[in-house]
């Protein structure tokens, strides 16, 4: 009986043990928001930005950095495999739009939704990408 219960506490212990240490992903995670935030970005939750954005799949994570691009105002959103201009529509109807179009067709599949505003870009993007996927993804978004 006696063995039994030392047995049992043993396992208890390892198990809490196991518990508490990060697991591999967890750890790729935290290394690559940490290099994000080296390179300018600033990491939020979809759910806690301040950006509207209309995706709800709260495995997505937002990404802001600050916008030095000509485009103050815009959203794209992620279409089966396009990203299309969701607001303003006046910019549609702009001259540079093609350009825009063009370019835009030649951003990640990761990316789900961009959202342009005076200050910051936003972007919804699934992390476990890596970081040579940010990277590229930002260098993309800021040529646009």
């Amino acid at each position: 009986m006696e063995l039994i219960i030392i047995l049992t506490v043993i396992i208890f212990l390892i198990g809490t043990v196991s518990i508490a240490l990060p697991s591999k992903s967890t750890r790729e995670i935290s290394n690559l928001r940490l290099e994000a935030s080296k390179l300018g970005f600033k990491i939020i939750s979809s759910k806690l930005s301040t950006q509207s954005f209309k995706n709800k799949d709260f495995s997505l994570v937002c990404y802001q950095f600050k916008n030095e691009t000509n485009i103050k105002e815009a959203h794209f959103i992620r279409d089966k495999d396009d990203l299309i201009l969701y607001s303003p529509l006046k910019l549609k109807y702009s001259d540079g739009y093609d350009e825009i179009k063009v370019k835009l067709s030649k951003f990640s599949l990761k990316v789900h939704e961009i959202i342009y505003s005076k200050t910051l870009i936003a972007f919804l993007w699934e992390e476990k990408s890596g970081l040579e996927e940010l990277k590229n993804i930002s260098s993309s978004i800021k040529e646009l």
